[in-house]
Parts: structure tokens; C-alpha cells; sequence
């Protein structure tokens, strides 16, 4: 098995063409010292590959860079750059998935393939079958979900067989991907026993498998409602999964205490991945500024006219008179549109210290995802109950995890003390509830979705580009013809060294063109 394990990362090192050639390990025996390479993989620590995708995705999910990491954040226009403006004008560059199937993908599917071949009992000391199974199933979902969301086509099907030696997989269709990351769900889901060996590694609920149960449902609900435009009816495809995953047994993530937060521990390797990005470089934006004052101005890309005290954990002056920097232009037209970077704020340090907490899926949002579902008449729930609660519980859940101590803020000395917000959180859920009967549900709940996800840019974009809340405007610097971009380009090798494949992945675009204004599947 040795030598089987880094032959298999190997190929999907060619799946991503880090290199653009086979870095391969053949069957010869030279003896096990004979250049031996000192960091790879060569005994089947299968809780290492479970930790290690988890952590990776957590921390940076694409290939690690600054510019991949932050386009979604700023097409969502939660900040505004300052000098380097490519990305908030939408320069239309290729993305890279190249971690997502190395380090993350293929790290799971060494598990599922290592566990469903007759593991023997050391490896089963790791984790039953079941577990490490199930847990790695739900988590290759989440993976192939934000991988899918943000390219369309994709490799996954050939990309999923460890064993196999196709080195230039295909693309599936994304509807096919999405049935995938379905079944997968559910699939992991039913496959967990807690009576059996919790699985090693698992450094997001660390063995507690009915979280795990509740992240799945949760997570079912969330990619259903990303197929609504395509399944839009109440007895379709993704109401009826909706309403499965809703009912299970298992229940979903319904308090601050089930989420999913990665594990954030600098002093381990683990830093917040925004802790890398310059401050200098970025203001926190005026849309999301003036949107939750609630302000009467342009600006407000929202139905808000209430103050969400949010902002004051959002900004880095931790006030509700904070300055957000206009949108999307680069410095000279910046200047000619008469604004200036003097005087604007940065996010706050709460969200981009090294140690700062980042969330996964939580309550709040989970809620929200059901407020939809009853807009739409998925389900026969209560929207203004699901409403308010996913209001509230976003609101107890910032304060859990960003007012650590009730002494003033402070964004050197104390970026996690400040004051609770929770206390004011039903006050503005009731405002809210109250816009509904003046600009209808699926607005109201869209731009509630866009505050509560604020930087978590891949969830908060596809959520965006599926609902069209808030009513974001086109940067008015952008290069790419005036559109918010719609996905990232397919990486350069992809287009180099898989060609066929990759020009069947672009047919599925609207239009058939790899550019970042097309469409995915689910957007047409």
C-alpha cells in the first residue's frame, strides 16, 4: 500500500497539472531508503488525510493564494480594494482547484477506497468503516459543492476513483455533480454509527457524529435551494430533497452549540487565512456600511431602514458611525467620482486576526435557508418564525465567537472585547419581519443572507448570483463589460494539458465561452 498511496496523490497532481508532467512513484524495490522523499506519504495514516483536508479547506480552499481567496469576498462587495484593483474590477483571471483535488478531495477518497477494501484492524483503530466513510462523503460534498458553484463542470466521477489511472478525467455536467453531492450527503449521513469508533481526525466535531448528522441535513438544505431556478416547484426535485433532509431523524443545526467552526489555532500551523491579506489593500465597503445603518442614501443596496447593530463587530472602529469606501472603481476614477480612501475603516480585526474564528455552516444561516423554503412554498413552516430565528441565532453566534470579553474594544490590545449585540437582535428581526408585507420575503431573506454570511465570500457569491439579493451594482471600473462575475475561469493547465475535457466543460456555460461573465448551470 505504500507505494500505491503516493502514486494515487500523484495523479491527481496531474488532475490539477501542478507541474504539467507525472511526477510518479513506480513498483521497483531500491530499497525503502533509496531516494526517499522525506515529506511524502508512504503508510496509510488515514486520520492524517481526514485532519488534513479538513484543516485545508478551512484555511484557504482554492490553491492558497491571496487574489483566489478574496475575489469572491469582493464580488460579494463586503470590502472595497484600495490600490491593487483587479479583482474588484473584475480582470478576468483564471482560478485554480489544484488544493480542492490534492490536498482535500483526494485525501477523501483515500479514505473511502482505503476503508472499503477489508481495512485491517490497525486501521480500523482510526475509525470504523462507517465513520470514516461517512464523515468523508459529507465532506467531499462541501468540497465538490463550493468547487462546482464557483467553475461549473467539473471533474468529480473520474476524479473519485482512487484506484484508477486516468490521469486527464472528464468534466460531468454540474447537474451531475450536484445529484452527486446529493447522494453523498445522504449517503455519509446514514452511514454513521455512534456506536461504533468515532473517527480520528475529525478535527471539526472531534467524534461527534450527530453533528456531523445535522451539518449533512444542513448542508442538504443549502445545495437544494442553490438548484431552486432549475427545480423551482414545491413537488420538483430539490423541494422534495429539501423537505427529506428537513424531516430526517437527525434533525439539523438549530443552536449556536451544533455549528461547524473550524478549529483555528495559529500556534498549530493554522492561521485565519485573512490574517495573510495586507490591511492597507482593503476597506470595508460603503454598500455594506450604508446597507446595514439602514441609511436613506444610493448606497443601501438593501430594503433596511433599521440599524443593524452587526456593523459594530463588522467595522474595525467598532462603531456604528463607521465610514465604508465606495465599490469597484479604481484610484483615478475614484478620485474623478470625488471620493477619497481618508478617513474610511477596514473590517474589523475581529474577523482577520491570526486567531480569529471562521465559520462552516451555523444556525442562523440554516434558518434563513428554511425562511426561503416556506417563501417559496416549499414547506409549510412559518416565514416569519424562520426569519426571526435565523436573525437571532446569527446575532448569539457573532457574540460567541467575536465578544470574547466585555471589556472596551480595542483593535490592538482587545479586538475581542466589546459589547454583546445580542440584546438588540429581536428589536431589528421584528423591523425586518415588518419589510416583508413591503418588499416580499425572498428579498427581505436574500439580503439577511448577505449580512449574516459577511466573508464567507463562496457562499455569500453563490447566494447572490442564484437570488439577485441585495441589488448589487457592476463596479463602475469594470473591465469585463460591466457585469458581476458569474464564476471563475477554468486554471491555465486545464486549458493546456486536458483540452477535450475542458472544452466539454465549457459547453456547458451560458454562453459556451470560459470567461468569468458566463453562466453555470444552475444560474441559466
Amino acid at each position: 500500500m505504500k507505494k500505491q498511496i503516493m502514486s494515487r496523490l500523484n495523479k491527481l497532481g496531474l488532475y490539477s497539472l501542478l507541474l504539467g508532467v507525472a511526477l510518479s512513484c513506480n513498483n521497483e524495490n531500491y530499497s525503502d531508503d533509496f531516494n526517499k522523499d522525506q515529506y511524502a506519504i508512504y503508510s496509510a495514516n488515514y486520520k492524517s488525510l481526514l485532519a488534513g483536508a479538513i484543516m485545508n479547506f478551512g484555511q484557504n480552499g482554492g490553491d492558497g493564494s491571496n487574489a483566489y481567496q478574496m475575489m469572491p469576498i469582493l464580488f460579494s462587495q463586503y470590502q472595497s480594494q484600495v490600490v491593487y484593483t483587479t479583482e474588484q474590477t473584475y480582470g478576468d483571471t483564471p482560478g485554480a482547484w489544484a488544493r480542492y483535488y490534492v490536498n482535500q478531495i483526494n485525501n477523501l477518497n483515500e479514505i473511502i477506497s482505503g476503508y472499503s477494501n477489508n481495512p485491517s484492524p490497525e486501521i480500523l483503530l482510526q475509525g470504523s468503516a462507517e465513520n470514516m466513510i461517512g464523515v468523508s462523503k459529507i465532506f467531499r460534498a462541501i468540497i465538490m459543492k463550493r468547487l462546482t458553484d464557483t467553475y461549473g463542470d467539473a471533474p468529480f466521477s473520474e476524479a473519485a476513483k482512487a484506484t484508477s489511472d486516468i490521469f486527464l478525467p472528464k468534466y460531468d455536467s454540474q447537474k451531475a455533480v450536484y445529484e452527486a453531492i446529493i447522494a453523498d450527503l445522504k449517503s455519509g449521513r446514514d452511514l454513521l454509527n455512534t456506536s461504533s469508533t468515532s473517527p480520528a481526525g475529525d478535527i471539526l466535531f472531534y467524534g461527534n457524529l450527530n453533528k456531523w448528522k445535522k451539518l449533512a441535513n444542513s448542508v442538504l438544505l443549502q445545495a437544494t435551494l442553490q438548484l431552486s431556478k432549475k427545480y423551482p416547484a414545491a413537488t420538483g426535485y430539490a423541494a422534495t430533497e429539501f423537505k427529506d433532509a428537513l424531516s430526517n431523524s437527525a434533525g439539523v443545526i438549530e443552536t449556536v452549540a451544533d455549528e461547524a467552526w473550524f478549529t483555528i489555532a495559529p500556534g498549530n500551523s493554522y492561521p485565519n487565512p485573512f490574517s495573510d491579506f495586507r490591511s492597507a489593500d482593503y476597506r470595508i465597503s460603503r454598500e455594506l456600511v450604508e446597507s446595514m445603518k439602514g441609511s436613506g442614501n444610493t448606497f443601501n443596496r438593501t430594503s433596511n431602514h433599521t440599524p443593524d447593530t452587526r456593523l459594530t463587530l463588522y467595522a474595525n472602529t467598532g462603531k456604528m458611525s463607521a465610514v465604508g469606501l465606495p465599490y469597484g472603481y479604481n484610484s483615478n476614477d475614484l478620485a474623478a467620482a470625488g471620493y477619497s480612501t481618508s478617513g474610511v475603516t477596514t473590517i474589523s480585526v475581529k474577523f482577520r486576526s491570526s486567531s480569529s474564528a471562521i465559520s462552516l455552516m451555523t444556525a442562523g444561516y440554516t434558518y434563513l435557508n428554511r425562511a426561503e423554503a416556506a417563501a417559496k412554498g416549499w414547506t409549510g413552516e412559518a416565514v416569519s418564525d424562520m426569519l426571526t430565528n435565523g436573525i437571532v441565532l446569527n446575532y448569539n453566534t457573532l457574540d460567541d465567537h467575536y465578544v470574547l470579553n466585555t471589556n472596551a474594544y480595542n483593535p490592538s490590545t482587545n479586538p475581542f472585547g466589546g459589547t454583546k449585540i445580542t440584546p438588540g437582535a429581536a428589536a431589528y428581526a421584528g423591523a425586518r419581519v415588518a419589510d416583508i408585507a413591503l418588499f416580499g420575503a425572498e428579498r427581505v431573506i436574500g439580503e439577511e443572507k448577505w449580512i449574516a454570511l459577511f466573508l464567507n465570500g463562496f457562499d455569500a457569491w453563490a447566494e447572490f448570483r442564484r437570488t439577485g439579493f441585495p441589488a448589487l451594482l457592476p463596479a463602475p471600473s469594470a473591465v469585463n463589460g460591466g457585469v458581476i462575475p458569474r464564476r471563475l475561469r477554468y486554471p491555465v493547465e486545464e486549458a493546456n494539458f486536458n483540452n477535450a475535457n475542458y472544452l466539454k466543460g465549457v459547453q456547458g456555460l451560458l454562453p459556451a465561452e470560459d470567461k468569468n461573465t458566463s453562466k453555470v448551470w444552475w444560474d441559466q
